[in-house]
């Protein structure tokens, strides 16, 4: 298949590198696949911190000031400017429009740039060099990375009901059995947030980097960000997001006491966070999973063991850090760039 002419800039989330669009297997699909051409598939580049660090954890709008054109003489900053690619792709005989596909902090990188290109700040006199902007798993109404889920409220009936079963002869240890389910779900999430963050001590989290405080979904930057009209409308707008789903079963005998879906998103982003953007019409893809856990009243413990092991162990294909490499992502995609 001859190269296909599609200008497309990819943008990498928070911590993470250009590299990742190839190693994670994404690019070369869009290559492989669709028959782009790789000379126009550009990862950008978020720069260096003051320390000569890659800069993957600074500011939004500093970072976002990369995507604008300006004069350079490093190939990096020069492939990160989105005009650039334009013209590019373009002297190839290409088309003028950039379409742009992100990862999580990137899409709020690339809806930075429109903003500011739309105010006439950035790019001014230029036509949007944007024409989709495909978003994966990228927090559009804001992030709270300090919740952790729970399987069961603390103090809710049916805790007080497994808890008083316990104390019962013939009663097993179903609240036990629920401790247990409770802690590989926190395991799990903590383990998302781990490899999310690129934590060497797990647990400990960069919270005060300063992206993670422009994305509270009560921050300024985001109030700004999502305001009315502060998107361009000539753009398309399309938002991939993992559904991740738990459903709790309580069985006693042959009833069924409680039953519980607990909707996770891609275990860091909220399915209702990354599937809009805010003041402009966009098209959602979820990415679905679904995982059943069981308890039995009055039964052995050992089928709840292996579903905490098996819910602890696991990170699913909908899961954050995984949707870019995800196959189904992929072709998503590729159809979304082609349509």
């Amino acid at each position: 298949m001859a190269d296909t002419l599609h200008p497309i800039m990819c943008i990498h989330g928070f911590a993470g590198n250009p590299q990742d669009w190839w190693g994670d297997g994404f690019a070369g699909y869009l290559v492989e696949k669709g028959g782009f051409d790789p000379d126009l598939i550009h990862t950008f580049h978020y720069g260096y911190d003051e320390e000569g660090n890659y800069n993957n954890k600074g500011e939004i709008t500093a970072i976002a000031r990369r995507l604008t054109r300006y004069e350079s003489d490093d190939p990096e900053e020069l492939n990160s400017q989105l005009l650039r690619l334009s013209e590019k792709s373009q002297a190839k005989g290409g088309p003028a429009k950039v379409d742009i596909v992100a990862h999580s902090m990137g899409g709020i990188i690339a809806r930075y740039y429109l903003k500011q290109h739309k105010a006439g700040l950035w790019d001014a006199g230029m036509p949007c060099p944007v024409g989709k902007l495909i978003e994966l798993g990228s927090p559009n109404w804001g992030l709270d990375v300090l919740n952790l889920v729970r399987l069961v409220p603390e103090g809710s009936s049916l805790l007080k009901l497994l808890r008083l079963l316990e104390k019962l002869p013939l009663g097993g240890q179903p609240a036990t059995q629920l401790r247990e389910l409770e802690t590989a779900l926190q395991r799990l999430q903590n383990r998302a947030r781990d490899e999310f963050f690129a934590a060497e001590v797990p647990g400990a989290w960069s919270l005060v980097a300063p992206p993670l405080r422009q994305l509270a979904t009560d921050s300024e930057f985001m109030q700004e960000l999502n305001a009315p009209g502060a998107m361009p409308d000539e753009v398309s707008y399309h938002c991939f997001y993992g559904d991740i789903r738990l459903s709790l079963t309580v069985n006693w005998g042959r009833f069924t006491v409680y039953r519980k879906t607990l909707y996770l998103g891609d275990l860091l982003v909220p399915a209702d966070s990354a599937a809009t953007v805010p003041g402009v019409d966009s098209s959602s893809y979820p990415f679905p999973y679904q995982k059943e856990l069981c308890l039995w009243i009055g039964r052995s413990a050992e089928s709840v063991s292996a579903q905490a092991q098996a819910l602890s162990d696991y990170l699913p294909p909908s899961y954050h850090s995984n949707l870019r490499k995800n196959p189904e992502v992929q072709a998503k995609a590729l159809r979304v760039l082609t349509a």
